[in-house]
């Protein structure tokens, strides 16, 4: 009897949970350029606890990503995921733009619309945040707290070093106005490229041209994206060079593929010159080889020289070849004996 009993109580506390409506319960905030990751926050603004079992969410409407177990909302309570965090989503955000469809388990849908990612001057990637209709707005992320009001958007030139810095600017409108003249694409150059670098891949950019400039607003990629580093006010001399390492600060983070990759170097007009890398290449002595350019991009590897002028292409001897003259011959065998 008692046993009968406590079957009962269990399944009477495990079922008792009121559904969740949706629309009272809604995505309130999303990141599709999240730090550390992407994240979606649901809200209950309804009146009562109630649980999301079965609901649903995804960023198309196949809703195939991840249905919700039972978790249960108290009014005003936040549930929170990061994309790949466990029983979360896993459908990251595009960058550049998305859906996220929240469902219940009757297949009623309602959408969010993320407009493209942005970054503040304090390199703040703002969220999105939304009321119950979908209406929605860029904010300062507040993952799993209330939202705090739209972000005011302020334009203008966000470098102290320009001569016409606004500081009241908090997005970046590419008006910076610098005394020094900007430096001409094909003059400035990269000049040399490590694709497995020790202790970091780098890139080197030359200054090849006669008079001194700056490479502000200038950018660096291995697409044609340009997503990746844009140069500050960088003044460089006749002759002068920029060196930048992987992640490093003030510097690019897309790492070049040992197996090959490409350099994009862009003006500020979105003009861009394109440098090939091949796989890289060490030496018996476990010397990894750099690759160097010319202005026109004509390449070669050589022996590492950041910051530095570059070194003569490297020669490879062939298999036999002693004495480095391209061939197997009976002067490989006099240099042997």
């Amino acid at each position: 009897m008692f046993k009968i009993i406590f079957n009962i109580v269990f399944i009477s506390i495990a079922f008792s949970q009121t559904p969740c409506i949706l629309g009272d319960v809604y995505v309130n905030e999303g990141a599709n350029h999240g730090d550390p990751e992407d994240y979606i926050e649901v809200y209950n603004g309804g009146g009562e606890e109630c649980t999301l079992a079965g609901f649903q969410l995804d960023d198309t409407e196949l809703l195939e990503d991840f249905t919700f177990g039972n978790i249960i909302l108290d009014p005003g309570a936040y549930w929170l995921g990061y994309e790949d965090a466990e029983d979360s989503f896993t459908s990251g955000l595009g960058g550049d733009g998305d859906i996220i469809v929240f469902a219940d388990p009757q297949g009623n849908t309602l959408t969010v619309i993320l407009e493209e990612a942005l970054e503040t001057a304090d390199e703040i990637e703002l969220s999105q945040s939304f009321t119950a209709d979908g209406i929605g707005c860029y904010t300062i992320p507040t993952p799993g707290e209330a939202n705090v009001d739209c972000f005011v958007f302020a334009y203008g030139c966000t470098d102290p070093e320009a001569m016409n810095y606004d500081p009241d600017a908090n997005l970046d409108n590419g008006s910076c106005q610098y005394s020094t003249v900007s430096c001409v694409l094909g003059d400035v150059y990269v000049s040399e490229a490590a694709n497995q670098g020790d202790p970091d891949d780098y890139i080197e950019v030359v200054n090849g041209g006669t008079q001194e400039c700056t490479l502000a607003g200038f950018q660096l990629d291995d697409s044609e994206e340009l997503e990746d580093f844009t140069f500050g006010n960088i003044i460089l001399s006749p002759g002068d060079y920029w060196l930048g390492y992987e992640n490093a600060e003030n510097s690019f983070n897309s790492g070049l593929s040992a197996e090959g990759d490409l350099v994009v170097f862009a003006d500020s007009d979105g003009n861009m010159l394109f440098i090939t890398i091949d796989g890289s290449i060490a030496t018996e002595d476990g010397v990894e080889l750099s690759q160097s350019y010319d202005s026109n991009g004509a390449g070669c590897y050589t022996m590492p020289t950041p910051g530095e002028s570059n070194a003569d292409c490297f020669e490879f001897c062939i298999l036999g070849d002693l004495n480095g003259d391209s061939g197997w011959n009976v002067l490989d065998i006099v240099t042997l004996a």
